[in-house]
């Protein structure tokens, strides 16, 4: 039984951490970083995107809460500017440009479907622009549903 319960309890913590850094990272070191990633965490001067690992989930006229996570690299402390492109009809993002100043781990935002955005499953680019380097994206999934 207790093993059953731990189990259960290890697949609840992995459903509920963001997801692996599957796009591709950016900063001043992101030209160099092929060559210098680390075995584990972000090469230095680096940094890259995190979204909900399941993606998210929102119906017609409704608003959710959300964010996007920042893992830095050593000597990597600027703010990041983050972009969405994509979006599908009637789906917004507010604020439309978050940043996550250079002290913070993410930055929280809105999703806002109206009364008749598109339905389905949709791949929103994210893009972090640092105030130097060049830009780390990754991709966010979301789900429309009829209301």
């Amino acid at each position: 039984m207790k093993s059953r319960m731990l189990a259960i309890f290890a697949a609840a913590v992995a459903l509920s951490l963001p997801a692996c850094d599957s796009g591709k990272p950016g900063g001043p070191g992101a030209n160099k970083a092929s060559n210098n990633k680390p075995t584990v965490g972000q090469a230095e001067q680096t940094f890259s995107l995190t979204v909900p690992a399941l993606g998210t989930s929102i119906k017609q006229g409704e608003s959710k809460s959300t964010s996007i996570g920042i893992s830095r690299g050593k000597n990597f402390d600027e703010n990041v500017t983050i972009k969405f492109s994509d979006l599908p009809k009637g789906l917004e993002v507010e604020p439309a440009n978050p940043i996550i100043s250079s002290g913070d781990t993410e930055a929280k935002l809105t999703l806002k479907a109206s009364e008749s955005a598109s339905l389905g499953n949709f791949t929103i680019k994210v893009t972090g622009h640092p105030t130097k380097g060049s830009d780390a994206t990754t991709d966010m999934k979301v789900t429309v549903d009829k209301k």
